[in-house]
């Protein structure tokens, strides 16, 4: 409102002194209205629901009999888990790979594996030299891979008069590899190390990774290991010459190494942009997108569309897209579901709600026991430190941001323009958003409208209870005489009148300080603020819910 007490009188008293001179020619307006800006509503997507796998459908899709796959149900129950969607990709996965229905029901746990991991496993044993690859081997593989080739060869599995490992550092086309000539002649190493030790050779020459390169690979990422070394070059040339990724950059980013350079050909043709932004540069920016598979990222897209929530949201969140999208989905209902969270939806940064959702609802929790209003989409969702300074910090105030975009969206009016009126005001910022959404509600069911109500925009910083006094005081004839107001007639109030005249008495009893906006129970700031914190953790070390797993020797501490 104004910035001090004696401003505050004088340019009040300027406002009714307009007032009165506007009740001589304005006409009461009904008040009922005729448009409002409507927030987007999110479209009935509902979860998607399927029953366990059952005999019945497994062999209506796979094929063999009932008995053979009730018998395989009640051996290995952990397939009634799978999902539909997965078992048809790996069973075309596997009819790809020549095999039929009556050899999956030899070992029909194969089709708890994904589609790519079974392709896979089937090429590295190809590349390695094994002649007929049958599906019992194929459901042994890491019990292959860890056998000697002497071994192998002698179980028939590889022929005699194959090099293993010349067949191997031959499959490295794009490098010439050099390889350790007693390498190539030692049959007593297991198909893993010779893998492994082959999987080092390129990795120093191709993307000049040292000792502490690899053993870093190995140790966070040791599932590219097993990845076949056609599709492992097949991605580093996809992306090196498609994505621009420089040596260096790919080392950083070594997880890229276990990517599917199919399922990444996909995302750049069925997905080219995202908002207008090229699919390869957001690919660059955020390269863990590059892991998601094509129909993931095409459905999580497909939920926040349903929830009215634009594509430049998501190019202000790109994480979203590493979730899942059921738990996208899920987290996008939930949204819906608290009101703190609701009144943000249509704020552009959103989608950082529903990226770190879980630790948002423990801090709006915890914020909420030390009677924190102010909980900004920023501080929900922002750094440890920066929450844990916030907290700690007591002040119970935002900057703003979250208000004057709510209300951008709402009354379809500049943001600049907003903040310029609503810091007129000295408490503004000391306002949660989810009161002045409360507020806007209220007065719009009185039917006030929208201009109206942007006309007195402060209001919407007051209590309601003290803005439906001061209305129903007004609805008073006596309390209208004292006032020397006229009681009704082509002189009556208007509504925008209406509402400055309830903000000029619920002021008036304040000084016209400004201090009109605090409820009883907020009427004080707390100084003490740090005696009041409910069990907040002496080092953010501690607790999993400020965003940082304890320390080994802090568990050992507390057992």
């Amino acid at each position: 409102m104004l910035r001090n007490g004696q401003n505050q009188a004088h340019i009040v008293a300027r406002s009714l002194g307009q007032l009165a001179r506007g009740l001589a020619s304005s006409k009461k307006i009904t008040g009922k209205e005729t448009s409002k800006p409507k927030l987007p509503k999110p479209s009935p997507v509902e979860m998607p629901t399927e029953e366990p796998l059952n005999a019945s459908y497994l062999t209506k899709t796979i094929g063999s009999n009932y008995r053979a796959w009730s018998a395989a149900l009640e051996k290995h129950p952990e397939l009634k888990t799978l999902k539909r969607k997965d078992l048809l990709n790996s069973y075309d996965a596997l009819k790809s790979l020549k095999y039929n229905a009556e050899d999956i029901i030899t070992k029909p746990m194969i089709i708890y594996y994904g589609a790519s991991t079974l392709s896979n496993r089937h090429s590295v044993l190809v590349e390695c030299g094994f002649q007929n690859v049958t599906i019992q081997t194929l459901a042994k593989y890491v019990t292959v891979v860890n056998k000697p080739i002497d071994i192998l060869k002698a179980h028939g599995f590889i022929p005699y008069d194959v090099k293993v490992a010349k067949l191997l550092a031959d499959s490295f086309t794009d490098i010439s590899l050099p390889v350790n000539e007693e390498d190539l002649n030692n049959e007593s190493l297991t198909l893993k190390s010779l893998r492994q030790s082959l999987l080092n050779t390129y990795l120093r020459e191709r993307l000049q990774m040292d000792d502490a390169d690899l053993q870093k690979l190995w140790r966070v990422y040791s599932r590219v290991r097993h990845k076949s070394f056609c599709s492992l070059q097949d991605t580093v040339k996809l992306l090196t010459k498609e994505l621009k990724f420089s040596v260096e950059r790919l080392k950083k980013n070594s997880f890229l190494l276990h990517a599917d350079a199919d399922n990444v050909r996909r995302i750049l043709r069925e997905i080219p942009t995202i908002d207008s932004q090229d699919i390869r540069d957001i690919g660059f920016r955020r390269p863990k997108i590059l892991m998601s598979t094509c129909d993931s990222l095409k459905q999580t897209l497909q939920h926040v569309h349903a929830f009215g929530i634009s594509e430049d949201s998501v190019l202000r969140c790109l994480e979203i897209l590493t979730l899942g999208p059921d738990t996208v989905l899920e987290r996008l209902r939930d949204l819906q579901q608290i009101e703190e969270f609701q009144v943000l939806g249509t704020n552009p940064r959103v989608l950082r709600l529903v990226h770190y959702q879980n630790k948002a609802r423990l801090r709006l929790d915890y914020l909420n026991q030390l009677k924190v209003r102010c909980a900004s989409l920023h501080i929900l969702s922002c750094g440890s430190e920066a929450f844990a300074k916030f907290a700690r910090d007591g002040s119970d105030r935002t900057k703003g941001r979250d208000i004057v975009v709510y209300l951008s969206n709402v009354l379809s009016k500049d943001e600049q323009v907003l903040r310029n009126l609503l810091s007129r005001h000295p408490n503004w910022c000391h306002i949660p958003v989810l009161h002045v959404k409360q507020c806007l509600e209220y007065l719009r069911s009185k039917k006030f409208m929208t201009e109206e109500i942007f006309t007195n925009i402060h209001l919407l910083l007051y209590p309601i209870k003290r803005i439906e006094e001061k209305l129903l005081l007004l609805q008073l004839p006596d309390a209208l005489e004292e006032l020397q107001l006229p009681l009704s007639g082509i002189h009556a109030l208007s509504n925008t009148e209406t509402l400055t005249l309830i903000l000029y008495l619920i002021e008036s009893e304040f000084h016209f300080t400004g201090d009109g906006i605090w409820t009883e129970q907020h009427t004080h700031h707390v100084e003490n603020f740090n005696n009041l914190l409910p069990d907040f953790p002496e080092s953010l070390n501690k607790v999993y819910k400020y965003g940082v797993k304890p320390s080994e020797k802090l568990v050992m501490q507390h057992l």
